[in-house]
């Protein structure tokens, strides 16, 4: 009697452990590695110092916030999060960005994409407007506009004039051929349509300053040399 009641307290104890363990296992959370679906590149043959649209769709069991970063191999990554535009160097050639994709545990993913860029002899100004990180004001349906001289803005004299692409706080632009020349740029969205200046629009200048003082910088176009901006927007006041 005295080895059965011993082998019955023994048989509880291991079970009482095993069943403690499989809680404790149970309850540990295993953190799982982001995992990277889809990488793409819009358009993935351009003209040197173009512009293209790369996107990024990642997931993550753990819904966790993931930190997108970019390396490319040439040219400059602009933006931030899941979707930026990458500006293409202003030579031909073939080139890569390394994109990494990180959980708050410093687990990560990573992938590239490839851009082919072609030498075209055209004088092409791009570039990316948009507002401070943070601010989500929606900047698509602007326009871009060249002008020879400050006084050709101020009469309205608009030398070329192009949409911007995307939406959200950050597009891009492109003038595809720009003869070669002097210009001064500014970005402008009209949001009530006044085709006036008024409270409320969108509106940025290749340059600095503010609305108080504000400085335009000469954007000066040589043949065969492609440019490259990038223009930050206010709400004016």
């Amino acid at each position: 009697m005295k080895h059965f009641l011993k082998f019955s307290l023994l048989g509880c104890i291991g079970l009482a452990t095993i069943t403690l363990l499989l809680i404790s296992s149970c309850s540990e959370k295993t953190q799982s590695i982001p995992v990277i679906k889809k990488v793409t590149l819009v358009p993935d043959t351009i003209e040197a110092g173009g512009i293209a649209l790369l996107t990024t769709i990642a997931k993550d069991a753990d819904r966790d916030d993931l930190v997108y970063t970019y390396t490319p191999s040439g040219g400059k990554i602009t933006g931030y999060g899941d979707s930026v535009y990458w500006l293409a160097p202003l030579k031909g050639g073939l080139y890569h960005t390394i994109v990494r994709v990180t959980d708050p545990s410093g687990n990560q993913s990573i992938d590239s994409v490839r851009l082919f860029v072609i030498n075209s002899g055209k004088s092409t100004v791009s570039g990316t407007a948009s507002f401070p990180e943070g601010t989500n004001f929606d900047l698509s349906g602007s326009r871009v506009r060249l002008f020879t001289s400050l006084a050709a803005r101020a009469a309205g004299q608009v030398a070329d004039s192009t949409k911007v692409f995307g939406f959200g706080s950050i597009v891009s632009f492109t003038f595809p051929a720009v003869t070669p020349g002097t210009y001064y740029l500014d970005v402008w969205k009209d949001m009530d349509n006044s085709i006036t200046f008024s409270v409320g629009d969108f509106i940025g200048w290749y340059g600095s300053g503010d609305f108080t003082n504000p400085v335009f910088k000469p954007l000066v176009v040589q043949d065969g040399l492609p440019l490259q901006v990038q223009v930050q927007v206010f709400v004016m006041p």
